[in-house]
């Protein structure tokens, strides 16, 4: 038997609990640097004798430890630990488990995962400095979510205004009920769950966990970010009573098929439970406006509410908002700020922007028959929203 470093006496008996193991084939010069990390119900030496002995390969068990978490006993697999490793920067080869780590280093990132359990702390903010337009946006709504119980305010800025980074400096600034005055949940929903990479993006760059908030959310956009955690995630660190600040992301979809919004599924009861500092309606002018929606979002407690959209025509038109509790950004101001940017000694952030042209055209009689059709949405028909 090749397998000299391990055999002797192999037991038989199987482990009180699953292991996660850790061994390395030293005669194998590419695996220098590599160690196979597994998981088993069985004795850890019998399950490596499986794997390499047909091979004739001499394996080194390097260790093993409890698959299971420090503080609660439960059960995880080496597809989680896996997760954790990766996030960490560590290269693995596709399809095995095999991974660019020494074995010390190995187990101590084991050992952090049994107590963290896989969730990254310690990532700091970066500097930013805000443009004037999303500095007036921000003082414009704070001054007025303090006027307005529940107040609901409209951001009607076209694409590159930066509504994400200016809504995450709102909600540092948000005053609120408590000790130390911080808002300790907002919740984002948005009609396209794809734009969840850059509410993380901004998170990560701008905000990050020493914020104290924590980015949750479980759309298939953010699956295996390191520094999302999942519904599921975020209530079990809520049962050990460490529920964090949060900074939450769903999708509008997900929100209507939950039973406690109108819809049929067994998912998202806390959200009906929680109360948030701050809802942000991202995208507001797709598909928002229907009685569906509106009931949805009637059965979330929040403090205040922030519209975002490039395009919010319908909920002007339909006297919505107040003209106090709009701001406007438009193409035309950001072309007017890039040509009246007049001081030499700051670079002119809107010096990048193109030349824009902007021309009108007559729709014919064909587009507007079309137009005044309206259209589907959840089974209800709604003016159309004309979008170029």
């Amino acid at each position: 038997m090749a397998f000299s470093d391990i055999t002797g006496k192999v037991k038989s008996t199987r482990p009180a609990l699953p292991q996660i193991y850790a061994y390395t084939t030293p005669e194998i010069r590419r695996h220098d640097g590599w160690t196979k990390i597994g998981y088993t119900e069985q004795d850890v030496n019998v399950r490596i004798v499986q794997q390499t002995h047909t091979a004739d390969v001499i394996a080194k068990l390097e260790w093993h430890g409890n698959a299971t978490y420090e503080d609660t006993g439960e059960v995880f697999h080496d597809t989680d630990f896996h997760t954790y490793l990766r996030h960490l920067g560590i290269n693995d080869q596709p399809g095995t488990e095999w991974f660019e780590i020494n074995p010390p280093n190995a187990k101590g990132r084991f050992h952090e995962f049994r107590e963290n359990h896989g969730i990254l702390d310690g990532l700091g903010a970066s500097d930013y400095e805000l443009r004037a337009e999303q500095e007036a946006a921000i003082s414009k709504t704070l001054d007025y979510f303090q006027l307005h119980e529940q107040g609901e305010f409209l951001w009607n800025a076209k694409p590159r205004f930066g509504k994400t980074l200016a809504t995450y400096d709102l909600c540092k600034r948000l005053p609120t009920p408590g000790k130390d005055g911080k808002a300790k949940r907002i919740l984002v929903v948005t009609n396209r769950p794809a734009i969840a990479n850059s509410w993380y993006d901004d998170y990560v760059k701008f905000v990050g966990t020493d914020s104290g908030w924590r980015f949750i959310s479980s759309v298939d956009a953010l699956a295996g970010k390191p520094y999302c955690i999942s519904h599921d995630e975020y209530l079990h660190l809520a049962g050990k009573g460490k529920l964090p600040n949060s900074i939450e992301f769903i999708s509008l979809q997900d929100l209507k098929g939950s039973i406690e919004f109108g819809g049929h599924y067994d998912k998202l009861k806390y959200v009906a439970e929680y109360e948030y500092d701050l809802l942000v309606i991202d995208e507001a002018h797709e598909g928002v406006d229907t009685y569906k929606t509106d009931m949805a979002f009637d059965h979330i407690k929040r403090r205040n509410t922030l519209h975002l959209s490039g395009t919010p025509f319908k909920a002007i038109a339909n006297d919505k908002f107040p003209e106090n509790a709009i701001y406007n950004w438009t193409y035309a101001d950001e072309q007017q700020a890039k040509r009246d940017w007049n001081d030499p000694e700051l670079r002119n952030p809107y010096e990048n922007l193109p030349k824009l042209n902007m021309f009108t055209y007559q729709m014919s009689d064909i587009i507007e028959n079309e137009v005044a059709k309206g259209m589907q949405i959840d089974g209800e028909q709604t003016e159309y929203a004309f979008d170029l």
